[in-house]
Parts: C-alpha cells; sequence; structure tokens
C-alpha cells in the first residue's frame, strides 16, 4: 500500500484548483481570445515554453517542410540561450509572443502593480527582433483578475487556446496521439496549445510535438484547413 505524501497531494490539489479557476477555455475573467472566428475553416499553432535545442529546430524545420507558420510564446531565459535562434524564427515568418520572463505562477498571482516578469520576456525578445511582440500567455495559462488588468494595461492581447494537448507531460505522449486528440477538438476558429520545449532548459530533447504537428497538419488540410498565424487569424498586428 502507497503511502500518500502530504505535501505531494496539497502541490496537486493546488495545481488542479488553479488550472480549473484561471485557465482557458471556460476561465480567464474575460481576458482570453480563446479562438478566432468560427465561420472560417482557419486555425492557428501555437508554441509555449522555448526556444531550445535541438527541439525547437526539430520543430521548425518540420513546419517549413509542410509550409506552416505558427506563433511562439517565448520565454525570456530560453531566448537569452538562444537569441540566434529567435531571430531565425523570426525571420522565416513565425509570430513571435511573450511568455514571462522565467515562467513563474507566483508572480501572475501576486496583486499589485509589479510587472517585471512581463517585461523581463519582451524585452528579451525586442533585443534580438527589434520589435516589442503583442500577444502573451501566462504561464500554466493561470490568469488572476488583477494580471489580466495588468496586461491589458501594458497593451497586451491575452491568447489562450480552444484545444489544449498533453505534450508537456515527461515522459512525452505519444505523437499520434497528440495528433489525434487534436484532431477531434478541432473547430474553426481553433488556437492549438503545443509547447516546443521545457522552461529555464537550455537543451532538451522533445520529438513527440513534432511528430503530433507532422501528422495533425495534413489530416486536418484534408479537411479543407488552412494554418495561419494569431495574428492572421485574429487580424490584429503581432508586434507594438
Amino acid at each position: 500500500m502507497s503511502i500518500l505524501n502530504p505535501k505531494r497531494a496539497a502541490v496537486k490539489l493546488f495545481d488542479t484548483a488553479g488550472t480549473k479557476l484561471l485557465s482557458p477555455p471556460a476561465t480567464g475573467f474575460g481576458y482570453f481570445v480563446n479562438h478566432g472566428p468560427r465561420d472560417q475553416r482557419k486555425v492557428a499553432l501555437t508554441f509555449d515554453d522555448g526556444p531550445s535545442r535541438p527541439c525547437t529546430e526539430q520543430l521548425i524545420e518540420a513546419m517549413d517542410a509542410l509550409e506552416v507558420k505558427g506563433t511562439f510564446f517565448c520565454l525570456g531565459m530560453n531566448v537569452r540561450y538562444h537569441p540566434d535562434l529567435l531571430l531565425q524564427m523570426y525571420q522565416a515568418g513565425h509570430v513571435i509572443g511573450n511568455h514571462s520572463g522565467w515562467h513563474s505562477r507566483k508572480t501572475g498571482l501576486m496583486p499589485g502593480s509589479n510587472i517585471s516578469h512581463i517585461t523581463a520576456g519582451e524585452e528579451a525578445i525586442r533585443e534580438v527582433i527589434g520589435v516589442r511582440p503583442r500577444f502573451y500567455r501566462p504561464p500554466w495559462g493561470w490568469l488572476t483578475p488583477w494580471e489580466g488588468k495588468r496586461l491589458t494595461k501594458a497593451g497586451y492581447t491575452i491568447i489562450g487556446w480552444d484545444v489544449y494537448t498533453l505534450d508537456w507531460v515527461i515522459p512525452e505522449v505519444d505523437g499520434m496521439t497528440l495528433a489525434h486528440d487534436a484532431y477531434h477538438a478541432t473547430q474553426p476558429g481553433s488556437i492549438f496549445c503545443f509547447h516546443d520545449a521545457k522552461p529555464w532548459e537550455k537543451i532538451w530533447e522533445k520529438r513527440e510535438t513534432t511528430r503530433a504537428v507532422r501528422t495533425l497538419v495534413p489530416m486536418l488540410r484534408d479537411q479543407g484547413y488552412e494554418f495561419v498565424t494569431v495574428a492572421e487569424l485574429l487580424k490584429m498586428p503581432a508586434y507594438r
């Protein structure tokens, strides 16, 4: 018989409650944009937590072969690991969004006016590509009302999702399973949440997300779907 670890049980309860109360598509206090127009068969692939090597490199190579552009919500500290890779992504036509400076849930949960966790990611990106991202996705997808106000005041559009994948799980979920689950959840205007890397990791092996994208894109194209960036889906400029 296994003995329940009280600390682990408390963390699991906290994680479950936080995700249920603060994450898209059901919550977010009206601040999230979770999808595009439902009357057009256009969808957007988004990726969180990068960039890292070789996982992000492998993904963008696959997307280039598929002729698909994505929206990457990048982490400030990972950008500082790989500024050349970020610039390559931007120059290739992928949209770069902000995913905070260091992927802390605590800072987003804290009330007050401190936005250093937001601007740290923004500045790291601006230093590399020369423009400031307009799109933001909070770490873990957790958004409090006060964080929503801070982001809106700072000029951000907060991007959620309506198709969530478990590609962040370790060990990795099989890419075929990820693709088929995402396929069955897709609607016109869907925004997919994938992960191209792992926060804080400079070097990371992550193959199943790339495999999932290689599988999902032709499946949905066969159903008449077009893949666009979040900027194209929402008809908004990507940068400020």
